[in-house]
């Protein structure tokens, strides 16, 4: 375990390489995966059986091939550990941008294949039992409670699904989506928070610590996530929608195999993410 140094001033501690909770291990990822699989399986089941009572197309751009589409939109994210010891303390924001593409897959125009290429900023917040090895007012402390860490990642998010949209109706469109988001990380920062009590209990200190960056997080460098939503779609012009859209999706996993406390053989943290995006944006 890397010893750590405090800036008395800033009160900081610099980086260190977290090890692993010796902590039950809970198994909620299959329950978690299950919960997803039906509940997709009812929307689609839902959305088709709507979708076949519309009525075929008949104007407004209903017999485009192809989508490009460009959207925005403010993202809510929490955590969902599935080791004992490992709390959420906090939903936090995010946000999701990028291009869309949508590829008519039958003569009806109602299903396509969704695509497309976005950057996905996901926040998280949890505690856990730690340990830290410092030097404070010239007293080496070693300190084991509880702490909190903030994370934050940046991905490149690449969906692959499948969009279910109904014919326009006085230029309204409803869309049902389903689908994969494979999730690359490209940046990443996190920190850890606590409480120092010295010896004799008459000073206390909340330490936090330096900022680690990017490889040395706990983020893994690859998550897939599952998803489903709902929009809806204006028609402008014949060429041109505005839409808005409310989709929940899963990551089944966020941290690489080495994201551990500093506390010795313990297993290493587990957590699936869950998260809700509002988005807006345009179609041509």
């Amino acid at each position: 375990m890397k010893k750590l140094q405090v800036n008395r001033n800033k009160l900081q501690v610099t980086s260190y390489r977290v090890k692993s909770l010796n902590l039950k291990s809970l198994n909620l990822k299959s329950l978690n995966l299950k919960f997803f699989i039906l509940l997709a399986g009812l929307s689609l089941f839902s959305f088709v059986s709507f979708a076949q009572k519309t009525k075929p197309p008949s104007s407004n751009g209903d017999d485009k091939k192809v989508f490009y589409g460009v959207s925005v939109g403010p993202t809510i994210d929490w955590f969902a550990p599935t080791i004992n010891g490992l709390e959420r303390t906090k939903v936090k924001g995010g946000m999701i941008a990028g291009f869309n593409l949508d590829i008519n897959l039958t003569k009806q125009n109602m299903f396509y294949f969704s695509t497309g290429v976005f950057v996905r900023y996901l926040q998280g917040e949890f505690s856990f039992t730690n340990r830290y090895d410092f030097d404070l007012d010239s007293i080496q402390y070693i300190h084991e409670g509880n702490a909190v860490r903030t994370i934050q990642t940046t991905y490149l998010t690449i969906p692959t699904g499948l969009k279910f949209r109904t014919h326009p109706s006085n230029n309204c469109v409803f869309v049902g989506k389903l689908g994969l988001y494979h999730n690359f990380r490209i940046l990443g920062t996190q920190y850890d928070d606590f409480l120092l009590r010295n010896s004799d209990a008459t000073k206390k200190y909340f330490i936090t610590t330096e900022k680690i960056k990017n490889s040395e997080t706990d983020a893994a460098l690859f998550a897939e996530s599952g998803y489903i939503g709902l929009g809806f779609e204006y028609v402008l012009k014949n060429n041109f929608r505005v839409f808005a859209n409310v989709d929940y999706s899963c990551q089944f996993n966020y941290f690489s195999a080495k994201a551990k406390s500093n506390i010795p053989e313990t297993p290493r943290f587990k957590s699936i993410v869950h998260s809700l995006h509002i988005v807006f944006g345009i179609l041509f």
